[in-house]
């Protein structure tokens, strides 16, 4: 969380007078989590006249004034807590027009949820709320001839985004609609943080600064003759202002909203409270408390870099890096997610682009698509014998770069210093290369991985690469020979590599015919993977993902401390540890979980699907393969596969794989585990929360290394 001022040389500090440089702890009253937030609440300060909390789900109601039974559900109002009856309800601009529904939703501070409006599309960042949406009070009195307090906690996302005409206007916090006043409202991209009745002969500075994305929590009281006092995150920062507002004010007040068109500030809301008397110093003490609920100042955006070609296109179609960036940013409590990648073609002076259809890493494996006299990699191999350390930019590097610096860059500074680690959903045209190139492709990854991140100005420390395990693709030395490397660069510490997705041999063409009843496919395009299998690797990507950028502590709201010890995926899936020859065509493998407890043999992996044995030799020299013709479950951690015939070498000198080269297991014909059945960590059920279709059983990971057959039973 970076330093936040409110006011020249004045840090932001909390309560307890801790300067806030670094996230508070907090969970919700009432949510499950690893701690829970014991109190006070605002109902411990007399005279409460209304209190509204979307932080749990009791006193949010639905449609029909019943109270929601589950986060992400569609809101009617928020009940008023204080007992009081003045319901908070959500306001729309266009009155005419099916509104965009209002949504409780979980994780948005920590463990608290939020509610808000948020569009199913994406228009620059995750989430998109919608331009037309805020929360009104019949009836606030907010004028300078009574007495009043009043309490609001929000976070903003991101700047306005999706609009026609206001993406980089200010934000209205509350507004008085009786006298058109906006009473607080947060800067956009420019402009100062925060202003109390900003355009107005009384406008007054709270915070110079405000960043982009932010949780924060504001106390207004008003005494007659004496002024307004504004209180930000535990601060005073404002003492007897002038409040302008008359006193036949007392109508309709909005939150988020200026009641114009597009006139929402896209936030989420958390709580509100007022009074109708100016807190004394003891309140005002108990209410900075109540805010210690919630994690306060700068909040973290996950975006992440994607690289490749076409099968990246491919996987950036469907919504993939979206899907991934958002669990990413669900694991570490992050406010907001992205993707930022761009096709070739579409800027040509000079050329910008993360992704070019049939263009390896370098011009060590030829492009399948070269551009003209350019021929153009990302790396340039001179031929004369150097370290890949040592090579320069291609022309698609020098795309990247023009993509990402210099004066006609198409990513602003601030996306790029949110971008968290690089995407790589790459290998079709190196795994076209012999086995014997296996060091210059390492080689060529590593430099072409620091050379990006020298974009950025960091480290392999401080920027992860995230790799697949090869596609199935062409040449079966060849994809080995990627899949080895993959696996080598990700157990070296130093390099930052991980393997985002262990196995992608559970998937089917693209657009080929499928049959989800027996497994079996046909057609298709067999050098591109399908669009639900690519949107399905974001998803399982995302466990891996997270867990890097929590190594580097990245995390934001959520503590890495609070991340459960067991039940969460850590290696992205089970993986083979043993393959004892138990008969001369049978095979027992041994299989180790990640956080499933159990193992299933569906569909086509009854037939043995991808399972084989290579019988004697090596990936460079290969001996025959022999595929599996059956697989049956024996127990939790033990799978019976039974081969077409039996090997003619010793146990000794077979690998085991699953599965061997560019052979594809085809979508739902893998073995897996049973982690959707398995019930995870309290707070931690990313399914409920982001959705079922993160409910997934993990496939068993591809053998990077053939696993040696052996006559010891396990």
């Amino acid at each position: 969380m970076a330093l936040m001022v409110v006011a020249s040389g004045s840090p932001l500090v909390s309560s307890t007078g801790r300067i806030l440089t670094t996230a508070l702890g907090a969970t919700g009253s009432g949510v499950p989590g690893p701690t829970v937030f014991s109190g006070p609440d605002p109902s411990a300060i007399t005279g409460l006249a209304g209190w509204w909390d979307a932080g749990a789900l009791n006193g949010v109601l639905d449609l029909n004034g019943n109270a929601v039974g589950s986060f992400n559900a569609t809101v009617g109002s928020l009940a008023d807590k204080s007992g009081q009856g003045t319901a908070l309800v959500p306001f729309h601009y266009f009155i005419n027009a099916a509104p965009n529904p209002t949504l409780v939703v979980p994780r948005v501070n920590g463990f608290l949820g939020a509610i808000g409006s948020p569009n199913a599309s994406i228009a620059q960042y995750g989430p998109s709320l919608d331009p037309d949406w805020g929360l009104s009070l019949a009836s606030l009195n907010l004028s300078n001839a009574t007495e009043w307090t009043v309490y609001l906690v929000w976070t903003r996302p991101n700047w306005r985004q999706g609009t026609y005409q206001v993406n980089n206007d200010p934000a209205p916090l509350i507004h008085d609609m009786a006298t058109g006043t906006t009473v607080m409202q947060a800067a956009g991209p420019t402009g100062v943080g925060l202003v109390l009745f900003a355009n107005t002969p009384h406008s007054v500075t709270v915070a110079p600064i405000l960043a982009r994305r932010h949780s924060h929590a504001l106390i207004l009281r008003n005494t007659p003759g004496l002024g307004l006092d504004v209180w930000l995150d535990g601060v005073l920062v404002v003492k007897a202002a002038t409040n302008p507002l008359p006193a036949s004010s007392g109508g309709q007040v909005l939150l988020f909203h200026d009641g114009t068109a597009q006139g929402s500030a896209q936030c989420w809301f958390h709580e509100a409270a007022h009074w109708a008397r100016a807190l004394d110093a003891v309140d005002i003490a108990t209410l900075i408390a109540c805010q210690g609920r919630w994690v306060l100042g700068s909040r973290r955006g996950v975006n992440l870099l994607v690289m490749g070609q076409s099968n990246a296109e491919w996987f950036v179609q469907s919504g993939a890096p979206l899907a991934l960036a958002r669990g990413v940013a669900w694991y570490l409590g992050a406010a907001a997610w992205a993707a930022t990648s761009l096709q070739s073609g579409s800027f040509i002076s000079p050329a910008r682009y993360s992704m070019v259809s049939g263009h390896p890493i370098s011009n060590s494996s030829p492009p399948l698509f070269p551009p003209g006299v350019g021929s153009g990699t990302f790396l340039t191999n001179p031929g004369d014998g150097s370290a890949p350390s040592t090579w320069s930019l291609g022309p698609d590097g020098q795309a990247l770069t023009a993509y990402l610096t210099g004066a006609q860059a198409l990513v602003s500074g601030a996306d790029l210093s949110d971008i968290a680690f690089l995407l790589w959903p790459w290998s079709e045209q190196d795994s076209t290369m012999p086995y014997s190139n296996k060091a210059l492709y390492k080689g060529s990854v590593v430099q072409l991985a620091n050379a990006t991140r020298g974009l950025f100005g960091r480290s392999a420390a401080q920027m992860p690469l995230l790799m697949w395990s090869a596609i199935p693709y062409e040449t079966d030395a060849g994809v080995q020979m990627v899949r080895e490397s993959v696996f080598d660069l990700a157990q070296d510490p130093t390099q930052g590599i991980q393997t985002f997705v262990s196995q992608t041999a559970d998937s089917n063409p693209l657009n080929a015919t499928w049959n989800p009843l027996t497994g079996t496919f046909a057609g298709g395009d067999p050098q591109h993977r399908d669009q639900p299998d690519l949107l399905r690797y974001g998803q399982i990507g995302a466990h891996v993902a997270a867990r890097a950028m929590i190594a580097l502590g990245l995390s934001d709201t959520i503590a890495p401390a609070a991340l459960p010890a067991s039940g969460l995926p850590v290696a992205g899936g089970p993986s083979i540890v043993h393959a004892y020859q138990s008969m001369p065509t049978e095979v027992v493998l041994t299989i180790k979980h990640d956080a499933g407890t159990d193992l299933i043999v569906p569909l086509q992996a009854l037939n043995g699907a991808g399972f084989a044995v290579m019988d004697g030799g090596t990936v460079a020299n290969p001996g025959p393969i022999i595929n599996a013709i059956a697989a049956t479950r024996i127990d939790a951690t033990h799978v019976s596969v039974t081969l077409a015939r039996p090997p003619a070498s010793p146990a000794s000198e077979c690998l085991f794989y699953y599965p061997y080269g560019s052979t594809q297991i085809g979508r739902g014909d893998a073995v897996t585990d049973n982690l959707s059945q398995v019930t995870p960590p309290i707070g931690w059920s990313i399914a409920d929360d982001l959705g079922a279709s993160f409910s997934i059983n993990m496939p068993l990971q591809a053998t990077a290394y053939g696993v040696p057959l052996t006559i010891v039973p396990n």
